[in-house]
């Protein structure tokens, strides 16, 4: 009885003596390895087909297309502030092209969001060889009403319109609409309305009008086209400067447009 007694804790202890060794035989599960900080920088590019450039209601282009383009740099801050930089270019009927340099800094808070920067419009090789390159000061706020309902204002303006050393300010507003998912493929459809002013100095001899648009954007992915009718209340005859001389296309009249265009930035790519 006593021989049984000490096998028993023998084999107690040689079972208890084991265990250590047997942990240390099994396989560990490595620890995962720390996941990167995602970069703050960023680029956001596109390109655009349109039937006719419009400027505040205005053909830039002699109501013929035009063929844009567009890069940016961003910078994340922080999670309510971005800092860009960019280029936009497009086609004109009165230069080379035009090309628009703009710096600015994009702040959100909870539904609320505003862009205010700087946009500089370059024109080489302006027709009749005046340099009419100037720049404007923005501010674009923006509000998420509901998740279908966004409001949005923008103010741009500055002191040396057309490099003639006089101030214009345009003043606009306007709403987008989500419409439900009804479409195939899972392509997005919103409405959209604008309504804008531009008021110049007197000195400029343009006349103040308002302008006015409403159009379907439809969505697949980074792909768009918008379908927009726009129009202004000015025409050749009250405002030959701006709309063109009577006897040529008038620049200022209603029309429908429609832009086809790609955008995306390297982190969606990825």
């Amino acid at each position: 009885m006593q021989k049984k007694y000490v096998l028993s804790v023998v084999a107690a202890l040689a079972v208890f003596g084991a265990a250590p060794a047997l942990a240390a035989d099994m396989p560990t599960k490595a620890a995962p390895a720390p996941v990167a900080a995602p970069s703050p920088f960023d680029i956001a590019f596109g390109t655009a087909f349109t039937t006719d450039y419009r400027l505040r209601g205005i053909s830039q282009t002699d109501r013929n297309p035009a063929v844009q383009g567009t890069v940016e740099l961003d910078y994340t801050a922080t999670d309510w502030l971005t800092l860009y930089t960019g280029l936009w270019g497009s086609n004109v009927d009165f230069a080379d092209a035009e090309f628009d340099i703009t710096g600015g800094a994009r702040f959100s808070y909870k539904i609320f969001g505003l862009d205010v920067g700087y946009d500089y419009y370059e024109y080489p090789g302006p027709t009749g060889g005046t340099n009419i390159s100037y720049g404007e000061f923005y501010a674009k706020p923006s509000v998420k009403v509901t998740d279908w309902l966004t409001l949005n204002g923008q103010v741009y303006g500055g002191d040396n319109f057309g490099n003639g050393g006089n101030s214009a300010w345009w003043y606009a507003g306007g709403a987008v609409v989500t419409l439900p998912q009804f479409m195939p493929m899972g392509i997005s459809t919103s409405l959209s309305a604008n309504v804008g002013f531009q008021t110049y100095a007197a000195a400029i001899g343009f006349k103040d009008y308002t302008h006015w648009d409403a159009g379907v954007t439809f969505g697949y992915k980074a792909m768009s086209l918008d379908l927009r009718y726009i129009d202004t209340n000015i025409d050749q005859t009250n405002a030959p400067g701006q709309c063109g001389a009577i006897g040529t296309r008038d620049l200022c009249g209603a029309t429908f447009l429609a832009t086809l265009a790609f955008n995306t930035s390297l982190s969606a790519l990825k």
